[in-house]
């Protein structure tokens, strides 16, 4: 069973056991999805489809986001600053790709995986 807790407080914390985050599922089509409370999301696009920015977003959020098809790219600009500035068209089904939040709009790439 899953207890959840909620806690308030101020100075130091300490926690243990395993921090599990729900998977959101990203609506096909979406490009512009909210992150809004959400760590983990996962794209289900049908057509092809180019994330171009994340909506709802915090400073120093960190959001990962798992490929649920092969039909999602992530196009570099605004809201995104993607690795050396190049759109990520190749991603695949499993493949991830982390992003940080900066300033509650610009996203930056941390990381991504080839897991194909």
């Amino acid at each position: 069973d899953l207890n959840v807790v909620n806690v308030s407080g101020s100075g130091d914390l300490s926690l243990s056991g395993a921090t599990i985050h729900t998977v959101h599922q990203i609506s096909d089509g979406n490009t512009t999805p909210s992150v809004a409370g959400k760590t983990i999301l996962k794209t289900a696009n049908s057509t092809g489809t180019d994330i171009t920015g994340l909506d709802d977003g915090a400073a120093g959020q960190i959001v990962y986001i798992i490929m649920g098809d092969n039909n999602t790219d992530f196009t570099d600009g605004t809201n995104f600053q993607l690795f050396r500035g190049l759109d990520h068209d190749s991603a695949q089904t499993n493949d991830t790709i982390t992003f940080i939040c900066i300033d509650g709009t610009k996203w930056v790439e941390q990381s991504r995986s080839d897991n194909t």
